[in-house]
């Protein structure tokens, strides 16, 4: 067992797991945490388990500052604000959407026929303050008119009211110290259906700023009935803190931070997938519990104390469904405004493959996206097979609209770009940095063989180096797709800019500029993508890979690791080792652009959407042992799995269904 594993055992942290066990659960929303089997290895121990619970390693109220992170492979976590971001993008969003004239010739283009239809008008048949009767996809409402068949609708405008269920909210006295862990919690008496109210204060009892300062825990304990959710708001509370709830195992189901950085966030709110007795913990903001059934176990804080108030209840909050129908292929995207906060779609079996609340990112569409956002909450989804699925809004109480359209891959309308070709320009460029989220200008980027004597290559390897490059990214976007793709006519070509004309600017071509460093572009990152295309609509696409921080010394590089210096050993084939994890970053970049979002890289799941910032030597296809060209290091390809815990989208992400259906090459 490595240090850091040994170092996360010792913390008792147990995250849900990736897969749900057993037949389908009528639950809400699974938890955007995962299974913490393998580390990212390059962070410490308390670090580790921060990520691992969701909560971003900058400080809160840091601002907008580095790259985007949606688009980029950030080298650092450090210095992102992950809730900033979100805030910025969901306004950016709501700009988007209010250039009608813009996206209507978007979603006419997509369109059969090339025809904008109306929208079609479904009103939910659930009777108003009722709940229960299509709150899951097994009761969902179907709607056989949607979809893209002949006389079918391929624009919905769904019409509901979520009901509001909430009980009465009763006082609970400020409990006695100690109840800093889950076998001291104190009882809220809560059997279902209730709501109390309690105050209290972080920063007493007897590991508070006057004890032994590890840090003071207050846990609560409620029990549920079948079918409810579990809310704790914090609304008032003006002390930097932590919301935790866990299950008796003290497995953690769910965070939010009520109040830092001066803003306050979003309630708790968890729908469990059975009945049972759970626990909310608030903490502080600087603290991190490392065995929540020790009330001593804190990491230590020197947070002063403050005063929280907790609004903590369990009743069966209304969730309604419908059911669409949609083919192998199918991009679907969906946008809820009005009385209702959350979003998501989910399988018949019961997986949800996107959902998220309170954050709409479809600001990174492309101006050729005819996906709809501007709601209060927005998702994407490319379906793996054909069938029903259901699209659920909740959070909230009255009337709400949410805007359900599907079209299909950009591939198949568009006869000039039947063939997808990614040009690799390995010869330095001159780009104005702003087509990539940077600042306007104009940007002389150093070519890949300026970098050459960093990583002690010789110009006579600098074709090998191209070659392995394209190869790596080729075996990634266009042969694992085909061999393993649920699209069975992908149509892409994967060009060596060493050895083709530069064809960009012509339909259908993208591009990823491989060279160039952060200070001549103005932007800190590693990688970064114009968009995220769901469908690939674009497909004349900017990326930038940089390589100032990859070709590093190995002496005193950053925490975690970037630069492929820290790597290299004597025996190391480094044409081939760096030519595969270049090609890797290449693979991502071109993944955010055909449509992916970033995936967990916390987990034990590698995948080339991973997100940056950690466990680079999964993207570097090191293996564990951190050494290149052993027996451990695998071979890092588009997966399935979790959406990024700091990002704001949850659920599952197949990113191998989404990158074979943006090379569709006509339809079938």
């Amino acid at each position: 067992m490595s240090a850091a594993v040994a170092g996360l055992a010792a913390l008792g942290v147990v995250i849900a797991p990736l897969a749900v066990a057993g037949p389908p659960s009528p639950a809400g929303p699974p938890s955007s945490l995962d299974p913490l089997q393998a580390p990212t290895g390059d962070l410490s121990p308390l670090d580790e388990a921060r990520l691992a619970l969701g909560l971003q390693l900058a400080p809160y109220g840091t601002g907008l500052q580095g790259a985007n992170p949606v688009l980029g492979y950030l080298p650092s976590l450090r210095h992102t604000d992950f809730r900033a971001w979100r805030q910025e993008l969901t306004r950016r969003s709501a700009a988007r959407a209010a250039d009608t004239a813009r996206m209507d010739a978007a979603r006419a283009a997509a369109s059969p026929q090339g025809r904008l239809q109306t929208p079609f008008v479904y009103r939910e048949k659930e009777a108003l303050g009722i709940v229960g009767e299509n709150d899951t996809v097994w009761r969902a409402e179907k709607v056989s008119a949607f979809g893209l068949g002949t006389g079918k609708h391929n624009r919905m405008l769904v019409r509901g009211d979520l009901a509001d269920t909430a009980p009465p909210t009763r006082r609970l006295a400020t409990p006695v110290e100690d109840n800093g862990s889950i076998s001291l919690a104190a009882d809220t008496r809560i059997r279902g259906n209730a709501r109390v109210r309690v105050t209290g204060t972080i920063g007493d009892g007897p590991h508070g700023a006057s004890g032994d300062t590890s840090g003071d825990f207050d846990w609560f304990s409620l029990q549920t009935k079948a079918g409810e959710s579990i809310t704790v708001d914090a609304s008032g509370t003006r002390t930097e803190s932590i919301l935790v709830l866990a299950d008796a195992a003290g497995t953690a189901l769910a965070v939010e931070i009520p109040w830092a950085g001066g803003q306050a966030g979003r309630p708790l709110i968890c729908r469990p997938a059975r009945a049972g007795t759970y626990y909310v913990g608030i903490w502080p903001l600087d603290a991190f519990q490392l065995d929540v059934f020790d009330s001593g176990s804190g990491s230590g804080s020197t947070q002063a104390p403050g005063a929280y108030t907790l609004n903590i209840g369990a009743w069966k909050a209304d969730r309604d469904a419908v059911l669409v129908k949609l083919r192998s292929g199918d991009v679907l995207g969906t946008s809820v405004a009005g009385n209702a906060r959350g979003v998501a779609v989910q399988k018949w079996d019961g997986t949800y493959v996107a959902a998220t609340a309170d954050s709409d990112f479809s600001s990174a569409f492309p101006p050729s996206s005819p996906l709809p956002g501007g709601g209060n909450a927005s998702v994407s989804y490319v379906a793996e097979e054909s069938g029903w699925y259901g699209v659920i809004v909740d959070r909230g109480a009255g009337s709400y609209a949410n805007t359900v359209e599907v079209y299909r891959p950009g591939g198949e309308s568009d006869p000039r770009t039947r063939v997808q070709k990614i040009y690799l320009d390995f010869n330095g460029a001159t780009i104005d940095p702003s087509i990539v989220h940077g600042p306007p200008g104009t940007a002389h980027l150093s070519p890949l063989t300026s970098f050459l004597p960093k990583w002690g290559l010789n110009p006579s390897q600098l074709e090998p180096l191209m070659a392995q490059i394209t190869r790596s990214a080729t075996e990634n976007l266009k042969a694992d797709l085909i061999a393993h793709g649920l699209n069975p006519n992908v149509k892409v070509e994967i060009v060596n800019g060493s050895r083709m004309p530069d064809d960009f600017g012509k339909p259908g071509v993208s591009r990823v500029i491989v060279g160039g460093t952060i200070d001549e572009c103005g932007i800190e990152t590693i990688g970064i993508a114009q968009y995220i295309d769901p469908g690939n609509y674009s497909r004349t696409d900017t990326a930038l890979v940089l390589l100032d921080k990859l070709s590093e010394p190995a002496v005193g590089v950053a925490d975690p690791p970037s630069s492929l210096n820290a790597y290299v050993r004597p025996s190391t084939n480094k044409v081939r080792f760096i030519g595969t994890a270049i090609g890797n970053v290449v693979s991502h970049e071109v993944g955010h652009y055909i449509g992916n979002w970033h995936t967990n890289n916390a987990n034990s799941v590698t995948s080339l959407m991973d997100s940056g910032g950690a466990g680079y030597w999964r993207m570097f296809q090191v293996g564990p042992d951190l050494i290149p060209g052993t027996a451990d290091d695998g071979d890092t390809d588009f997966a399935t799995d979790r959406f990024s815990l700091v990002e704001g989208l949850s659920g599952v992400e197949d990113t191998l269904n989404v990158s074979a259906w943006a090379f569709a090459g006509g339809r079938r």
